[in-house]
């Protein structure tokens, strides 16, 4: 008796198709492979690809025998390797540094496109230095990625932006502070922006810098006794400070770092007060500074003086005097008094100074500074009009300052201008028309990003 279970007929084999890709992948044809590769830009094909074997073996990668591994290494030895992953891997991580100077998440994207990119990128610490924080940084991806960067410098920014969903307050910069304290030893650069307004905001980001345990995450009172609230934050690889909180209401000052930073060179302040001292920026070389506005008249003139003399061997400097209206008396630590000598910056060759944005005159303040300096290599000279730049407006909109007669005789005192740009309110065509006299070694004047040569300047303006 024949058996029910036997089949009438034989069934037709089917191959599914992820099974059929997958025997195709196994018995791999050369002239296929070869059109698939193909230039189809100039017309003709590669030359021949070497296989896995045979491009791991190359001089250069034979150097680096831990690169080799996780770039060719492959399921099949005679799996043809495409031109780009012969390149050298040195050539591809300055590539990929390049990429993450514009995006700071171009490591993550790069990592993503095949395991033998996601091999460099993830063996190459110095693409993983930049930490870019705001009010909605997900904290775990950054406390990864400084976890890649190893023992290399941080370039670390947090900022806020006007017209972001969420907004900085004292808890979330408290909280993201905290993340970076364990790191501040490495930092290379640190730019803080606050656009918008909430008190106490410098109490949180600069209070860990001030010392190694903040009062916001640990409330207990100070013992003077104690050395971990007397330790200072050190930060010896620092190059960098950027620190800007426009809206600032808080007088305090900050004396950051222990007063010491040996490789900080450029600055750029904004609504803040630090103790200024000469271990922590008597090596600056640029210098971006508003005046915080806490001060003002005689007290403002000797505080600025005072700053400038201690860094004396800045070659640009960047100033801008602002008013704020108080109702209370800064208090802050005595500085050292400037007597009635000039401070002299001898290495200053740019000198660029603005007027605010609610200043209808050239501030008294500023026009003292500018007689008390000595800048006997004083290149260039900008002067910025502020509220010229934020309406797009130009000069012809504005009425010059009356105080400007006086200080243009002030700052062409004993200087060898070779450029002169003057934007907004600053723009006086028979002031500038007359500096061409004074000026023996003017070459150009720029007014409102127009150049113009000193040999056609007074019939121009």
């Amino acid at each position: 008796m024949a058996s029910t279970l036997r089949r009438s007929r034989r069934r037709e084999l089917v191959l599914t198709r992820s099974f059929t890709r997958a025997i195709q992948d196994k018995v791999r044809l050369e002239s296929p492979r070869a059109a698939f590769f193909a230039d189809r830009t100039n017309g003709h094909t590669h030359t021949p690809l070497a296989s896995t074997f045979e491009a791991s073996a190359v001089p250069v990668l034979t150097s680096r025998p831990s690169m080799i591994l996780s770039l060719y290494r492959s399921t099949n030895p005679h799996q043809p390797v495409h031109p780009i992953h012969r390149l050298p891997p040195e050539l591809l991580v300055h590539v990929f540094a390049l990429g993450s100077v514009d995006n700071v998440m171009f490591p993550v994207l790069v990592s993503h496109v095949c395991h033998s990119w996601r091999a460099i990128v993830l063996h190459t610490h110095l693409l993983w230095r930049r930490v870019s924080l705001n009010p909605n940084s997900n904290v775990h991806m950054w406390k990864e990625r400084i976890r890649r960067a190893r023992l290399c410098t941080l370039d670390v920014d947090l900022a806020s932006y006007p017209h972001a969903r969420s907004l900085y307050d004292i808890d979330l910069v408290a909280l993201q502070m905290h993340l970076l304290a364990p790191h501040f030893s490495a930092l290379r650069s640190l730019d803080i922006r606050f656009d918008s307004y909430a008190p106490y905001l410098w109490n949180a980001a600069l209070g860990p810098l001030c010392r190694s345990t903040s009062y916001l995450w640990d409330h207990r009172s100070p013992n003077p006794g104690d050395r971990s609230f007397n330790n200072a934050v050190e930060a010896p690889k620092l190059e960098s400070l950027t620190l800007r909180y426009p809206q600032n209401d808080d007088f305090k000052e900050f004396n950051l770092f222990g007063g010491f930073a040996p490789k900080l060179t450029r600055v750029t302040l904004e609504g803040v007060r630090l103790t200024w001292t000469p271990e922590l920026f008597g090596n600056l070389s640029f210098l971006d500074y508003t005046h915080h506005g806490f001060s003002h008249g005689e007290e403002a003139v000797g505080e600025i003086l005072s700053m400038l003399q201690i860094s004396s061997r800045i070659r640009e400097l960047r100033l801008c005097i602002c008013h704020k209206e108080t109702t209370f008396q800064a208090l802050h630590l005595r500085r050292p008094l400037i007597g009635d000598d000039d401070v002299s910056l001898p290495f200053l060759t740019s000198l660029s100074l603005s007027l605010g944005n609610e200043d209808s005159d050239i501030p008294s303040e500023l026009i003292t500074i500018v007689s008390r300096l000595s800048v006997p290599e004083l290149k260039n000279l900008c002067l910025q009009d502020r509220c010229a730049a934020a309406l797009g407006s130009s000069s012809r909109h504005f009425r010059p300052p009356a105080a400007l007669p006086t200080f243009i005789d002030t700052i062409c005192r004993n200087t060898s201008l070779r450029s002169l740009m003057a934007k907004g309110r600053w723009v006086e065509p028979s002031l500038l028309s007359g500096l061409a006299a004074q000026l023996p070694l003017l070459k150009s004047i720029e007014v409102d990003n127009i150049i113009i040569p000193m040999g056609v300047s007074e019939n121009v303006l």
